[in-house]
């Protein structure tokens, strides 16, 4: 049977993987159509093949496959042609990389950052722009340990299955690392003046370090005629300086064995005298870019006096650093992604360049250098400022959800999302929530992540409870401790019947296993009365069945949880009863016992129990109870000394009664006459 569709959520594409269960394994095959994004997965299933099928969902993001032929009202009545059969279940569910203990701590520590996010807004007054840029460098701080981490595990990993999934993981959280970095500078650092070029060149620098470290080896080992010794020397200083990396680029060619030349004297000085903008610097941009134009002059006048020929490579040099675009092109090798070069075009040729004049020089050097990867795709939409194509490119990440949810919270928290739809409408808030709504249910399904799943739905203002509802009904129970923390959960977003729904499941599972008080303690969680007093009559029937009260410490300490229902009030001072005649306080015990004889609490199975605890009280040496006790125990009796159970007492009960009655007449009297 072949199962064909495309399973999104908002844009996303999950990567499935199939779970056979039940009977035996089956084969699987999954493929995946890249044109139009369609995902096959063929299940071996004859019996499906031959009935056909139906899904059921199951929780979160996981379904059940199962063979199944609709039957209706017009359908014949006959004897199914496929029974006896060997029926399966399959289970469908993505496959989620978060959920890997590699990729805990990144989980788990950004989860803290985003509900810190959420919280900024009650805190503080005005910008807030400031304290989102604090927050952005720690999801980065975040994710830079995330691939520092998988980078040293990665070499100790021999040949496998495990080397090829962390070297995935690399490439995935790497990408998203130098995304997320652009973004911050682009959207969320504000500068005065908008002038990007020295946040870009250092976004470049930080991602594409090799040639830095390259040059490092070289500088390190202090050596005229580094250019004889080292054949990635012209490479290094090239590289450096497609960079900005000026400072380097001097430093190396000192280093050359012609470096007491003239030439490379003056090319040493033309460099260090470059105009390097600088928003602090003292400058305004128009001055600034009169200062570095009349510095260009220079170089170029000494470029057309061929005052750099003595070396080829430094002629190359001088004139990629005066804004010869076809020297630019020419040392393209030396780059590793368009954006080196987009960065060096602008340092030489449009220093003061501003973010909205920035997607013109990308798309024309994006475009020459046919740059067409996912990543390119992704960097060259946010140049463009259009954040909708770079939702839609970053669901393709197979990060789950994670850096679409955190980084478009964290621009919608800037204001800087304003996405939408073919009709012109605004779509952006239901764009943002429906992104985290889909991160949390991810989390949602996994057995210790769950309560970070429930975290991000609870700031999902329209749909989050709703689904949070939902999933907390469907999540596996386990230990008490996990239920415990659902029940939190629930009732700390006013659920009170999702509270009431688990503890009676519970409850009635600890019934069973007969711990009685576990299932009360749950019962008054609920705080559900007819719950509470159906626990309570077990605990009354197994006194009456075994004449020994379970939990007696909970029993005794109640306190106001005692008047959840009457029938618990009723065991309550039962247990008290006992208590006070264990402790020897009988005039109190008896006073008690007859208070509950009176109320109308009591069960009717209970009430000849009641009547047998009276009997050794009533023969006591001292007299206990008062004439006006013993005329209730006897209508007591009448009225409900009928029980079987009873019978056999009740004969040495009514004359206890009478000899108490006569005691204490007679020492009322004597009270009365003195």
């Amino acid at each position: 049977m072949i199962i064909t569709g495309v399973f999104r959520q908002s844009f996303y594409l999950h990567k499935f993987s199939i779970i056979a269960k039940l009977i035996s394994s089956i084969i699987i095959q999954i493929t995946m159509d890249e044109s139009d994004n369609a995902q096959i997965v063929v299940i071996a299933d004859d019996v499906c093949r031959k009935a056909g099928i139906a899904t059921t969902w199951i929780n979160s993001n996981r379904f059940g496959i199962h063979a199944y032929k609709h039957v209706d009202k017009f359908s014949q009545d006959t004897k199914s042609q496929f029974a006896p059969c060997e029926a399966k279940v399959h289970f469908l569910r993505p496959e989620i990389i978060l959920f890997s203990p590699l990729l805990r701590k990144l989980v788990n520590e950004s989860n803290g950052v985003f509900l810190s996010v959420q919280n900024l807004k009650s805190f503080s007054s005005g910008d807030i722009r400031p304290e989102l840029l604090k927050h952005s460098k720690q999801y980065r701080s975040i994710l830079r340990a995330c691939v520092e981490n998988l980078q040293e595990i990665l070499p100790k990993e021999p040949l496998s299955e495990e080397k090829t999934m962390l070297e995935n993981f690399l490439t995935i959280f790497y990408q998203v690392e130098c995304i997320w970095h652009l973004t911050e500078i682009l959207y969320v650092d504000a500068v005065p003046g908008d002038v990007v070029l020295p946040q870009l060149l250092e976004w470049i620098s930080f991602h594409f370090p090799s040639r830095e470290l390259v040059a490092s080896k070289i500088l390190s080992k202090n050596t005229i005629g580094a250019d004889l010794e080292n054949s990635n020397y012209w490479e290094a200083v090239i590289g450096c300086a497609f960079h900005g990396k000026l400072n380097l680029v001097c430093r190396l060619l000192a280093l050359h064995s012609k470096a007491d030349h003239s030439a490379f004297i003056t090319a040493d000085n033309i460099i260090k005298t470059m105009p390097v903008y600088n928003v602090y610097g003292g400058y305004s941009v128009n001055e600034f870019i009169i200062r570095w134009k009349h510095w260009q002059m220079d170089l170029c006048s000494n470029l057309e006096t061929n005052y750099f020929v003595i070396d080829s490579n430094l002629e190359m040099l001088m004139k990629l650093i005066a804004g010869d675009e076809s020297i630019l092109w020419e040392h393209s090798m030396y780059t590793e992604a368009w954006y080196e070069l987009l960065a060096a075009k602008l340092f030489y040729s449009a220093p003061c360049c501003k973010q909205l004049e920035l997607s013109r020089y990308a798309n024309s050097v994006a475009e020459r250098w046919q740059a067409n990867r996912h990543l390119d795709r992704v960097i060259l939409a946010l140049i463009e400022n259009d954040l909708y194509q770079v939702i839609k490119e970053i669901q393709y990440m197979s990060d789950n959800g994670w850096f679409a949810a955190h980084l478009m919270d964290l621009l919608y928290k800037c204001g800087k999302l304003n996405i939408l739809s073919k009709e012109k409408t605004n779509v952006t808030a239901q764009l943002h929530e429906s992104l985290i709504l889909e991160y949390g249910t991810t989390l949602m399904s996994h057995h210790s992540l769950w309560q970070c799943g429930a975290s991000y739905l609870i700031h999902c203002p329209k749909q989050g409870l709703g689904r949070l509802e939902i999933l907390l009904q469907s999540l596996p129970t386990g230990t008490e401790a996990r239920i415990n923390k659902i029940i939190d959960v629930a009732r700390d977003n006013n659920m009170p019947h999702v509270v009431a729904s688990i503890c009676k499941i519970q409850g009635m599972k600890s019934i069973r296993q007969g711990r009685l008080g576990n299932a009360l303690m749950l019962a008054l969680k609920a705080h559900d009365g007819n719950f509470t007093t159906y626990i309570a009559d077990q605990f009354l029937k197994h006194y009456a069945e075994h004449g020994e009260l379970e939990c007696r410490d909970l029993l005794e300490n109640l306190g106001s949880c005692m008047l959840a229902s009457d029938r618990l009030t009723f065991l309550g001072k039962y247990c008290e009863f006992h208590h006070m005649y264990g402790m020897g306080e009988f005039r109190e015990a008896a006073s008690l016992l007859v208070s509950l004889l009176v109320s109308n609490l009591t069960p009717k199975y209970f009430w000849s129990i009641l009547l047998t605890d009276a009997i050794p009280l009533l023969e006591a040496e001292d007299v206990i109870f008062s004439s006006n006790d013993c005329y209730e125990l006897l209508r007591c009796a009448e009225a409900h000394g009928d029980d079987p159970k009873f019978q056999d007492k009740i004969s040495i009960f009514r004359i206890g009664v009478a000899r108490n009655l006569a005691r204490s007449l007679s020492l009322e009297g004597c009270q009365a006459e003195h």
